[in-house]
């Protein structure tokens, strides 16, 4: 290909880290947007340059435009829905080349990846608000693994939320604030930092009392095995949050040979 090609990775993910690692061995000129400085940090051990920060559609143009990407691989997570969307609109804008990079999990439901073990009933949901719903019609205490972001949304839509409901969110102080905002007993919730075990997913549902726990079907780089294998020796149901789905998907990297030829 003609003229010079100029990277950007969208980060914060295991799967980036694949990409980065695949891009700087073809000797590419890589950016790296990560949104935290927790994902930043993944990407100390390479050649690249790093956006540190959250940013919008507007940063994000004005970001591409000054840096001269040319193109685009989004390995962000498959529920960072809202990021995804706002970089293939800029993409479009720019007519930059976007790919969208994930691998499709092996996990199947009702079996741990690494030993088969048999589990309890798993009730597969699309989104926060459908697992309210499965909640609702389920008894006993409830382990929130989904994240501070999806609080809210049980919140408003578990009944009985406030003596029902336990949290584990990250130990900042943004994620900390907010729980005080949202539970009126501090008991309520965690402050932790991965990685999280099944003897910590264990200790976590003891604590809570939890008869059902909910998390998101984010593989086992992002610890589901553990928490499912956890829920299995606790006897405690589990609702999982499935993947949205998502079309166009590259899964292999090598298929990008063509661009370095």
């Amino acid at each position: 290909m003609a003229g010079i090609m100029r990277w950007l990775v969208i980060g914060g993910t295991t799967e980036s880290v694949d990409a980065v690692k695949y891009l700087v061995s073809k000797r590419a000129d890589v950016t790296v947007s990560a949104a935290t400085d927790m994902g930043a940090v993944l990407y100390g051990d390479f050649p690249v340059k790093l956006w540190v920060g959250y940013l919008n559609q507007d940063q994000f143009t004005r970001k591409m435009r000054t840096a001269k990407i040319t193109h685009v691989l989004d390995a962000s997570h498959p529920y960072a829905v809202e990021v995804t969307q706002t970089v293939q609109r800029v993409c479009d804008e720019l007519g930059l080349a976007y790919f969208r990079y994930t691998r499709r999990d092996e996990m199947k439901n009702g079996k741990t990846a690494a030993e088969g073990n048999p589990m309890p009933e798993i009730h597969s949901v699309a989104d926060g608000r459908e697992a309210a719903g499965v909640l609702n019609e389920l008894t006993g205490n409830v382990a929130l693994l989904t994240g501070v972001k999806t609080l809210d949304i049980y919140r408003n839509y578990v009944k009985n939320f406030q003596e029902r409901c336990y949290a584990r969110v990250l130990d900042n102080e943004a994620s900390k604030a907010r729980c005080r905002e949202i539970f009126e007993d501090e008991n309520h919730w965690q402050a932790q930092m991965p990685p999280f075990g099944i003897e910590a997913n264990r200790r976590f549902l003891k604590v809570s009392g939890a008869k059902a726990l909910v998390t998101k079907d984010s593989g086992a780089a992002g610890g589901l095995p553990e928490k499912l294998e956890a829920a299995r020796l606790e006897g405690v149901s589990v609702i999982l949050i499935r993947r949205p789905e998502e079309k166009d998907i590259l899964e292999n990297l090598n298929r990008l040979d063509v661009y370095f030829t």
